[in-house]
């Protein structure tokens, strides 16, 4: 009696084992059948605790490595792999997650030994059938594995040709107007540029514009990690050209044209409301906020930049006065035609530029892009010497050497 009782008991013990370890096991599947459709298959920025502790992790351990820079074009190179690499742990951890939850699984519905029941879990996501499993309840575990991971796979790779299409249509365009805007993008040198090849964006090429901004702004809200696949051209990034041909326009506006056409505001406006959504991306990546996208809609930023006068109060833009005279002087040297009133210029660029500065600013700093002129300040581990691009490096160059 007194053996019956104990091995009774033991039974009842293993029962309770057993069935812990498969709501454990179910409970890991979950979170990472949630996990991988927030960050692969859902259409906005994934706040899954998850998928935020690996784009933590991977973002803290590349600026670590980051520090060893001692140039930008180290600290270039070092992070080019963050975002490649983000994506492979994303799909390591994964998996490892699922062979761990179906492990847990296997042990409750069979009651093999704990690596038994790991070489079966991995047999049957990979669906190489190296291990033989036995019994409806085993057999079900094993189909279900198996069509988990060819999924999970599957899944995996329509994500990599989206990313790298969405990154192949980025480059295509930046490459296409990287002799307008320069190399690193400087809203001046834009205006100079474009004054030497043909004076001035049609609206055929700011529709371009505007629809590669449109196209960028969407592919990088709903999949936040391209933010950080930089362009195979070192001194390129699509946060410095942006900025730039906002800056180019909004300097057309306020010190070439002293007003706003209806082309130069969707364009202005289209790009401000892609730096705030693209910001927002990037907080949600990071941490577990539930934000999404900003409030603020296209057509009202549209109505406030058309409504843009000069006036008594001049808001801050991020650039001072001193740099906007030092570009105005520039863009006189290269044969451009100012308006004669530089206060009234000042005023209406600094209101047009606030819209749009300090999501610029921050996402310049966050994703450690070149650092142009105009383009913020740097984490001080970063801070690198300012690169210029051609005319304006050659400009001041030898205004330096008259002085």
């Amino acid at each position: 009696m007194v053996a019956t009782g104990i091995l009774a008991a033991a039974g009842w013990e293993d029962l309770l084992t057993r069935g812990l370890a498969v709501v454990v096991g179910l409970s890991l599947l979950w979170a990472a059948i949630m996990a991988a459709v927030g960050v692969m298959l859902v259409p906005r920025p994934s706040n899954q605790r998850l998928a935020v502790w690996v784009s933590g992790a991977c973002h803290l351990v590349f600026r670590t490595i980051a520090h060893r820079a001692r140039n930008y074009v180290q600290l270039d190179r070092y992070l080019a792999v963050q975002g490649p690499a983000t994506v492979l742990l994303y799909l390591a951890l994964f998996l490892l997650i699922f062979v761990g939850a179906f492990s847990f699984i296997f042990y409750g519905v069979t009651g093999c030994a704990p690596l038994e029941a790991f070489y079966r879990s991995g047999s049957s996501m990979s669906t190489l059938g190296v291990v033989n499993a036995s019994g409806p309840g085993a057999l079900t575990v094993m189909f279900v594995a198996a069509f988990c991971g060819t999924t999970v796979i599957s899944v995996f790779i329509g994500f990599l040709l989206t990313l790298y299409t969405a990154y192949t249509s980025r480059e295509t365009y930046m490459s296409k107007i990287a002799l307008s805007v320069g190399e690193p993008g400087w809203g001046p040198e834009t205006v100079a540029r474009l004054r030497r090849l043909e004076g001035a964006l049609t609206d055929a090429e700011v529709a371009d514009c505007v629809q590669w901004i449109c196209a960028m702004r969407v592919s990088q809200y709903i999949y936040p990690l391209l933010n950080h696949f930089r362009s195979p051209v070192r001194y390129r990034h699509w946060v410095t050209t942006l900025l730039a041909i906002l800056d180019a326009t909004a300097i057309r506006a306020a010190a070439i044209e002293g007003k706003v056409s209806t082309t130069s505001a969707r364009l202005l406006a289209q790009g401000s409301q892609a730096f705030r959504s693209l910001k927002d991306s990037e907080l949600v990546r990071t941490s577990a906020s539930t934000d999404s996208e900003s409030n603020v809609v296209t057509w009202m930023i549209e109505e406030e930049m058309m409504g843009t006068t000069s006036g008594a109060d001049v808001p801050e833009c991020g650039i001072s006065r001193a740099e906007w005279d030092q570009a105005m002087e520039f863009l006189a040297a290269n044969g451009i035609a100012l308006l004669p009133d530089r206060d009234a210029s000042w005023q209406i660029f600094s209101r047009i530029r606030a819209r749009y500065f300090e999501p610029a600013y921050f996402l310049a700093e966050q994703l450690s892009a070149v650092n142009a002129p105009w383009s913020g300040p740097r984490h001080p581990a970063y801070e690198f010497p300012q690169e210029w691009p051609y005319l304006s490096r050659h400009y001041f160059a030898r205004e330096k050497s008259a002085a």
